[in-house]
Parts: structure tokens; C-alpha cells; sequence
């Protein structure tokens, strides 16, 4: 699904207004009672009728603090006790929230000021007995670190046992980029409008989100295509759309070879790991090519991947007399993985300045590959081939020279900068795994957990996308595919075990169960 910043929107508010002629406040009219009908969904699951509910409905001056006043009326015509707290002036609203608040006080609603810390303990006390607090104060224009009153108030919510629903966005999250700024309301649901923002994927915002809905709220659709919006979040639906079901004469030359080139002394368990993954994602034949005097300890590992070995004067090293080998052996690949377990060496940037240029199909470099390339990227413009990289913050930081601060401060702009100045398709890969293009299209992954936190998980993840390249995928839609059904694949295991750590192993024998739930096949209850 497609994702917004604030800015764009903003945008799409602005063009709605100036150039489809929709009064603003029709589109205020239609988010506040969007927001009332999942209101009142919520106190049914809590077994309760409006007339038994009590809110308290807390407003800023924009026109968030209008969409609240809309919802406030609304559920005082259910028949709900409200009561409403606003965090400013009257004189100081905006024109569509004037408008809202002149209608809620001619049905005698009372919209109380709150001025001072004398104010935010009457609504600490109301918030101990109501059922519900709706947080309407400030929306997706947050810029600054929230202070003084706003600040006040957001941490009196928070301490409150009230079921919280935040409208549009929680207070104090960058709807940009998903960062707290100073404090923010943890909600147990939000409504927004539109379109998702880019600040409730990315973590932490998406925490403290709660259960998320979207809203049609009169957007015309053509004004979001005419918008060209280049970032998306990455659900079953978009994922199965690049999934394919194999034809009755399918067969396993049909379903692309695979070459691994990794492996050293003490990690030859990662070649091996990409390997069983690429195999369990249905590559037809799979290949790891180790250094020669490591392939006895591949070949014990592994039943059915094939191995080869390359010269390697019995170190258990790479070389760059190793290359005519390598280049020979991926010259039969469909698509070639470089890098598991392949360790650091002399020469080690040589090797990879000198393999690069020699492939001639789609590749993903991975792991200590990777760090060869440290402080030379020029080496990624010799490519011939689409490639995919596939860097944790930590080996981003090498590559491009970037603090992992700024990284982890601005995923989508690091990933997005890297893929479109070489050319490449870039996996930033951590909690929110954000996959760019070349093109400058950008993927936010909604899959994975923090138990997946254990060595293997990037060899496991290479082999996947490894094999739904070799399939025929491209290699944006393979990055994409196979992040998504890693993450799943974990998810899965950790609903049915709850705070277990998972393997890259449970998670490669796992992968069926992701394929399904993606594709909608029928699975056994769990």
C-alpha cells in the first residue's frame, strides 16, 4: 500500500481543496465521522452502549483539534457522555475548527479550556473515570519537540488507564519519519486519513500507533495517482501480486539455478544456511561454490544443494586465482549470491573489484562481501548486471562512509540515496527493513520481530531472494517478496510460541507456512 510523508500529505489535502473544489471542512465532516463509526465498534467489543460510554475528547487549535470536535458531536448524538478538553484559546482556532466548535456549543456540549497545570489536573481526574480519550491535539504537522502544556497533557494521557484513540496520528510522533519528539501518546488505536504515513511503519511511531485504519475520507483517488508517490509499504496483498502458482509442466531447470559463492574457515555454515533457504523458497538447483579445501565439511552439511570447489592453495580462502573458476561456475546461473560466510582476507577488495565486472546475471553481494567494498563504491558501478546489496546499518556505515546514527535517523533517505547514486537495489536491513531501487522507488517491510536476532538470519534472507530471482522475479520484486515472507516466516513461529527465540533454521523450514498464509492457501490450524 502506498505511504505518505507529511508533506505530501498536505498536498494531497491542498490539491482536494484548490483544485477538486472539496470544502475542507467536508473533508474534516467525513474524518470525524469515519473516526465515530470505529469509536462505536470499540465499545461494543467492550460490551458497552454509547449511552453507557463516557469520552473525553482532547483538542488542539488546527484542524486535528476540529476532526475531535466532529467526533465529539457525533458520539454526544449516540447518546455518550463527552466532555471536551481544548489545549488553547477559542480565538486561536483554526477557521474549519471554529466552525465544529460553534456547532458543539449550540448543542450545549461544554468544550473546557485548559490554560494551566490547573487545567491538565481536571483532566487527569476526568481521565480516571471515562472509558475512552480521544487524542485530537496536533495531527501530522508535529515538527518540533513537544513542551510545556501539549507536553503536559500527552504524559497525563498516558498515565491514565483510558483506552486511548488517537485521530490521525498520535501526538508527538514525526509522521515522517516515525521518531517520538519529546513524548508521545501511546494509543491503542489510531485513525487516519488518506493514505498510511511513513511515521506509522517506521519504528517507534509504529508502536505507539496501537490498531491502525485508513480512512477514505473523500480524497480523490486520481489526486493520490497524479501525486506519483514512490513509497510503499509491503503487505500479503502487494506481495502476492508478485507471486506466481507454477504451471502443470513446470520443472526444476524451469525453476532457476542458484550459485552461492562463500564460505571460510570457521563459517561454513553461512553458504550452507543461503543455500537450504534458496532450495526451501523452490529454486530448481542450487550450487555453493567454497574455497576447494572446505568443500569435504559443504558436502557433509548438505544433501540436496550441490557444491563446488575453487583453488584456494589449501588456506580455505578466496583468491583471485579462485576467479576463473567462480566465473565459470556462475556463468551457468540464473542468479549468483556473493559473499556468506566468505571472511576477510588480503586481497579481498581486489577479488571483489575483479569478480564483479566478470558476472553477467542478476547478483546480490552479502555479509563480508560487502565490507570488501568499504570506502570504494566505484567498485558497484563496474557492474554488468542488476544487483541487490544488502547491508545491516553497521556495514551501511562502511560502505558510505555515514555515521549509523545518521542511518538508523534516516532510513528511507540512506537506502533510497544509495540505490539510485549506483545503480543498485539496496536492502537497509534491521527492524522496518527498507528495500530502494534504482529507481527511486522505496519498500517499508511490516513483517519481522526482535526474536529474530540471532546469527543466520542474513544468510537465510539472501537465500530466499536468491531463489525467487532465479524464478523469474525481478530483482526489486525478489528483495521485496523475500524480505516480506522471512519476516512472516518468523511471525508465524512466534505466534504459536510466544517469546521464543526463532533459528535461521526455524525460520527456513518455516517458509511453507508464509507461502500460504501469503497466497491464501488453506493451512492446518495451529
Amino acid at each position: 500500500m502506498k505511504i505518505v510523508t507529511a508533506h505530501q500529505m498536505s498536498e494531497l489535502d491542498r490539491v482536494s481543496i484548490e483544485e477538486y473544489g472539496i470544502p475542507s471542512v467536508a473533508l474534516m465532516e467525513n474524518a470525524g465521522r469515519a473516526c465515530t463509526e470505529r469509536i462505536l465498534m470499540i465499545f461494543d467489543d467492550k460490551g458497552l452502549s454509547p449511552q453507557e460510554a463516557s469520552v473525553a475528547v482532547v483538542c488542539g487549535r488546527g484542524n486535528n483539534g476540529g476532526d475531535g470536535f466532529v467526533i465529539a458531536r457525533h458520539l454526544h448524538n449516540r447518546g455518550a457522555y463527552v466532555e471536551v478538553f481544548l489545549l488553547d484559546e477559542e480565538d486561536n482556532l483554526s477557521p474549519d475548527a471554529r466552525i465544529q466548535a460553534e456547532i458543539l456549543k449550540k448543542m450545549d456540549v461544554e468544550i473546557r479550556i485548559v490554560r494551566d497545570t490547573e487545567g491538565v489536573e481536571d483532566l487527569r481526574t476526568f481521565l480516571e473515570e471515562v472509558h475512552l480519550c480521544i487524542d485530537a491535539i496536533l495531527g501530522i504537522g508535529l515538527k518540533k519537540p513537544l513542551s510545556g502544556l501539549i507536553r503536559e497533557v500527552v504524559e497525563a494521557i498516558n498515565l491514565s488507564m483510558a483506552t486511548v484513540f488517537a485521530v490521525d496520528i498520535p501526538t508527538g510522533i514525526d509522521a515522517t519519519t516515525g521518531r517520538i519528539l519529546g513524548e508521545a501518546i501511546r494509543a491503542d488505536y489510531t485513525g487516519t486519513f488518506g493514505l498510511l504515513k511513513v511515521g506509522q511503519v517506521l519504528l517507534p511511531g509504529s508502536i505507539h500507533c496501537g490498531e491502525t485504519d485508513v480512512y477514505d475520507i473523500g480524497i480523490p483517488s486520481r489526486a493520490v495517482f497524479d501525486a506519483d508517490l514512490k513509497t510503499e509499504a509491503l503487505d500479503e496483498a502487494t506481495v502476492k501480486s508478485m507471486l506466481s502458482i507454477r504451471p502443470p509442466d513446470f520443472h526444476k531447470g524451469d525453476a532457476g539455478r542458484v550459485y552461492i559463492v562463500g564460505g571460510s574457515p570457521g563459517m561454513t555454515g553461512a553458504p550452507c544456511l543461503a543455500g537450504r533457504a534458496a532450495l526451501r523458497m523452490g529454486a530448481g538447483l542450487i550450487t555453493v561454490v567454497v574455497p576447494d579445501s572446505l568443500r569435504p565439511i559443504v558436502e557433509a552439511k548438505l544433501m540436496e544443494v550441490m557444491s563446488i570447489g575453487v583453488p584456494d592453495q589449501g588456506t580455505g580462502f578466496f583468491s583471485t586465482e579462485s576467479l576463473p573458476r567462480i566465473a565459470e561456475a556462475i556463468s551457468r546461473a540464473d542468479v549468483a549470491v556473493i559473499g556468506p560466510g566468505m571472511g576477510s582476507f588480503p586481497g579481498a577488495k581486489s577479488f571483489m573489484s575483479d569478480l564483479i565486472p566478470l558476472i553477467r546475471v542478476p547478483f546480490i553481494i552479502d555479509a563480508d562481501a560487502l565490507n570488501a567494498l568499504e570506502g570504494d563504491l566505484r567498485i558497484l558501478r563496474m557492474a554488468k548486471a542488476p544487483c541487490i546489496v544488502t547491508p545491516h546499518p553497521g556495514e551501511m556505515s562502511r560502505l558510505t562512509g555515514e555515521s549509523v546514527e545518521a542511518i538508523e535517523a534516516s532510513r528511507i533517505g540512506s537506502a533510497r540515496h544509495l540505490a539510485e547514486e549506483q545503480n543498485v537495489t539496496v536492502i537497509l536491513k534491521g527492524a522496518r527493513t527498507v528495500i530502494a531501487t534504482p529507481m527511486g522507488d522505496v519498500f517499508i517491510n511490516t513483517t519481522g520481530n526482535p526474536y529474530m536476532a540471532t546469527g543466520g538470519m542474513g544468510d537465510s534472507l539472501t537465500g530466499m531472494i536468491a531463489a525467487l530471482a532465479s524464478q523469474g522475479l525481478s530483482p526489486n520484486d525478489a528483495a521485496c517478496a523475500g524480505v516480506f515472507l522471512h519476516g512472516m516466516s518468523a511471525d508465524i513461529l512466534v505466534r504459536r510460541h510466544p517469546i521464543s527465540p526463532v533459528s535461521a533454521t526455524d525460520v527456513i523450514e518455516n517458509i511453507y507456512e508464509a507461502l500460504q498464509q501469503t497466497l491464501g492457501e488453506p493451512r492446518e490450524e495451529e
